[in-house]
């Protein structure tokens, strides 16, 4: 017996600035599965979900729930008919607590329905527990991580009597042990009469979790896949076209005596990380890898002077940096690109060419500092191409691309300067595989051209594929630096657990 369609979305069209983004799309959500809904950067995705969750309001097309025909005009319509979102770009108060956050809008109330802190905490605390986080319920949001907040987000849908829970990229800053703790919970809610809609760009995450998948390329449906009845390439030609072509991956070699780029002495930051050491050699690419909260976003930080430390010392190329500061690291060739795209990584309502060239905006100037349009122009099409940013042309403001391709045009600020020394925080985190896979071409051809790079990464197969060696974090301290030949996934798996 078929089950029952939930959510049924028909020929829906939807344009932005006279560009057609969704062109009759179709997709269907049935009671009690997990459906994905794939594609690559700027295919519509996050579009179509937008219009289901009344943000967006499409141009033409019918969503009918539980076999009825609605008008979602804003969020609040579709949280009354039983829809829950997690999305891409994180949506939590940074003023309240895990708890409150997790139970907005929903708090528990005592017996003279006065709001319960205590009792709010405590059934927080349960679902951290269930999904094996160490938070603190009572601790304020902004104190936490990206990653972090991204667990709680995931986690608010939770509190909801949903019966459709729709989750855009909810893994992409979890590792492996949370993904598992994940994984359960959806099964669980699944058991329970709910339906998901999951959005990933993780082909592993998309096979574990999907009873169907449903693939878009350039606004148009491009084919749905049941369990059982594909592989993960049949998904890669579905969204891009084409397979990606595995290239002879050389395994990169850097010699002994290679110039020490980077070398940190005994860092320690309270409550973050504690006696870090590391040399990162020229030409080098080196990974970063631990559980939630080992410290990993907070040492990237305070080695480009982003973030304070308590102690330690810190060299850039044998030159010891006493009070690191970005100004002062960017002058001499080391760059970061951080967790927080949206809020560090590039100025939303300038355009593709002003913010792909930031970092370079001295060479594209003359004497007098007049910027040479033509020279600039030139180079954010050239760098645009290779980072393949899915845009209708490099004067569209970054705000207004997908979240993949506003972190393609970051990469290409960094690396427009050149840099010696690359740090990079998740930086695959939200793009589609084929985009990865180019990324990590241009991360190792910079490194055979001289660039130090240290990834830091939950991605562990990214790690295992491009690195030389991996140093391994567990609560803030270095407890292992291990070379990846003939390191597998599990080995690495078992020395962060």
């Amino acid at each position: 017996m078929e089950q029952k369609i939930i959510v049924n979305m028909k020929d829906i069209r939807m344009s932005f600035s006279g560009n057609e983004v969704l062109k009759s799309v179709n997709f269907q959500l049935r009671e009690g599965e997990v459906h994905s809904l794939m594609g690559a950067n700027g295919a519509g995705k996050s579009t179509l979900i937008k219009i289901l969750n009344g943000i967006y309001h499409a141009v033409s097309g019918n969503i009918e729930v539980n076999g009825r025909q609605v008008q979602i005009k804003t969020p609040k319509d579709a949280e009354k008919l039983g829809l829950a979102f997690v999305h891409q770009e994180l949506n939590v108060c940074n003023d309240l607590t895990v708890a409150e956050n997790m139970y907005i809008g929903n708090w528990i109330r005592n017996k003279r329905g006065l709001y319960d802190k205590k009792a709010t905490s405590r059934r927080a605390k349960e679902l951290l527990d269930i999904m094996g986080v160490e938070l603190n319920p009572d601790m304020p949001v902004r104190k936490l991580r990206t990653a972090e907040k991204q667990v709680i987000e995931i986690l608010k849908t939770m509190t909801r009597d949903a019966k459709v829970v729709i989750l855009d990229e909810p893994t992409s800053s979890l590792n492996e042990k949370e993904k598992e703790n994940f994984f359960g919970i959806i099964d669980r809610m699944k058991k329970n009469g709910v339906s998901i809609i999951f959005i990933s760009h993780f082909l592993e995450d998309v096979v574990a979790l999907s009873d169907r998948v449903t693939v878009l390329k350039d606004g148009v449906n491009n084919g749905i896949f049941l369990r059982g009845d594909y592989e993960k390439e049949d998904l890669v030609v579905a969204m891009m076209g084409k397979k990606i072509v595995g290239e002879n991956m050389e395994p990169l070699t850097v010699r002994e005596d290679a110039k020490v780029v980077l070398e940190v002495r005994e860092l320690s930051s309270d409550k973050k990380f504690n006696n870090i050491n590391m040399k990162i050699q020229l030409g080098d690419v080196v990974g970063v890898c631990g559980l939630l909260g080992a410290g990993k976003t907070e040492i990237a930080r305070a080695i480009l002077g982003l973030d304070e430390f308590d102690s330690g010392r810190i060299f850039l190329n044998g030159e010891e940096i006493k009070k690191p500061r970005p100004d002062i690291m960017i002058e001499k060739r080391a760059v970061l690109l951080t967790e927080e795209r949206k809020l560090e990584g590039f100025v939303p309502l300038m355009s593709i060419r002003e913010n792909a060239t930031l970092s370079v905006m001295k060479k594209m100037s003359n004497r007098l500092g007049v910027i040479d349009r033509k020279k600039q122009k030139a180079f954010a099409e050239d760098i645009s191409r290779k980072m393949t940013v899915k845009m209708s042309g490099i004067e569209q403001n970054v705000v207004s691309l997908s979240g993949g391709n506003q972190q393609k045009v970051v990469i290409a600020k960094c690396l427009a300067s050149q840099p010696e020394l690359f740090l990079l925080d998740e930086p695959t985190r939200g793009v589609d595989v084929y985009a990865k896979s180019e990324i990590y071409k241009i991360l190792r051809e910079a490194a055979k051209a001289g660039t130090a790079i240290v990834i830091f990464s939950s991605e562990l197969e990214e790690l295992l594929a491009n690195c030389t060696k991996i140093i391994i974090l567990k609560k803030g301290m270095i407890t292992g630096v291990v070379s990846t030949k003939e390191l597998t996934k599990n080995k690495l798996l078992s020395m962060i657990g």
